[in-house]
């Protein structure tokens, strides 16, 4: 039986930069460009019925990037928030962010945990955005903390269950990814929410995220609902709808 739209979509968006190279254009072009399609992919996702679409904007080895580069990006972040933000709260969007945004500009994470905050009652599209995230991280600092119960007394390692794990993981309010879409045709999960990858039906494309519109997303979404997802079962056993149910 082939699954319904996603309850969960993750969204790798790559290809910014070669995207502003191939029009001769500053890599601040394509960020900016990038950062365009987050509302018009948000919206598209929401109309075909998915609830939580978490996408990564920017991780932990993005610091590795130059000094100049990164001064964009947060340029682009700050440009995001003060014109986006607005439209974000009368769209009913939830957001959440996973990540250190504390290691941010202090402007931008104080904006980010304010635009967090007023979001919260809305019951609209889930969004999650990863910021300065990574999903190694996520693991590691979640076992140090069940660690530290061991250690103490409160917890012995055989109670410890993937439940458990997760409950501890910076993801633990999101569900598992159902789909996960890379752009830019790079065959990667580049250290992205690892956990709760583990049975998402991947879907790389040669799009590059400022060309990945709402036709493109659909396309996808056809071909992820012929797929049989049988999370390690037999065929009898195909779970019926993306969500588990």
């Amino acid at each position: 039986m082939s699954p319904s739209v996603p309850h969960h979509l993750g969204i790798i968006m790559d290809g910014n930069r070669r995207w502003a190279r191939a029009r001769g254009l500053p890599v601040r072009a394509g960020h900016m460009a990038g950062a365009t399609q987050v509302e018009t992919i948000a919206e598209s996702a929401y109309q075909h019925g998915i609830d939580w679409l978490t996408l990564f904007a920017f991780s932990t080895e993005n610091w590795r990037r130059p000094k100049a580069e990164i001064a964009d990006m947060f340029g682009v972040f700050r440009y995001f928030l003060a014109h986006k933000a607005r439209a974000l709260l009368e769209q009913n969007v939830r957001l959440r962010v996973i990540g250190d945004v504390a290691q941010f500009p202090r402007g931008i994470a104080d904006a980010v945990v304010d635009l967090v905050a007023r979001s919260q009652e809305n019951a609209g599209l889930n969004l999650t955005v990863a910021l300065n995230y990574g999903g190694m991280n996520d693991l590691t600092n979640a076992a140090r903390a069940l660690a530290v119960q061991v250690e103490e007394g409160v917890l012995s390692p055989a109670e410890i269950s993937p439940d458990m794990l997760k409950a501890h993981l910076e993801t633990a309010p999101l569900p598992p990814v159902d789909l996960l879409i890379r752009t830019s045709d790079e065959k990667r999960v580049s250290n992205f929410m690892l956990w709760d990858i583990a049975y998402a039906e991947l879907d790389f494309v040669p799009i590059l995220w400022p060309d990945f519109t709402p036709a493109e997303l659909d396309k996808v979404l056809h071909s992820y609902c012929a797929r049989e997802r049988r999370f390690g079962g037999d065929p009898e056993n195909v779970v019926k709808t993306a969500s588990g149910g």
